[in-house]
């Protein structure tokens, strides 16, 4: 199997950013799926402590089976950029669906924490 390069991907509009870098749509070329591509800038990425909490997030995710968590697809890496693949969840994340409705209704919160 080849090596994940960038150019395996076409790069889309900015979902959201955050302490760690932005996430970005992204389109894989071969497979023409849609994804969330959260990229790090490796100068931002300089103490080890904060190495350490980029690895942590991977490795949650990679633990993570559950349908109501966001799935690791790949990651990889280019001379300036830390890159993690994931499933796109188009509805958005939940901090913003719950924040959209002030609060959840039992219902609802019995179907996402399920």
């Amino acid at each position: 199997m080849p090596k994940t390069r960038i150019e395996f991907y076409k790069i889309g509009k900015m979902l959201g950013k955050g302490a760690f870098g932005k996430v970005n749509l992204g389109l894989h070329r071969l497979t023409r799926k849609l994804v969330a591509i959260k990229s790090t800038n490796r100068d931002d990425i300089r103490e080890e402590s904060t190495k350490k909490k980029m690895q942590n997030e991977i490795d949650i995710l990679k633990s993570l089976r559950h349908p109501s968590h966001i799935k690791l697809l790949e990651t990889f890496s280019t001379d300036k950029h830390y890159l993690i693949v994931m499933e796109l969840c188009p509805g958005g994340d939940l901090l913003n669906y719950v924040r959209k409705r002030r609060k959840l209704k039992e219902d609802a919160a019995k179907l996402i924490f399920r």
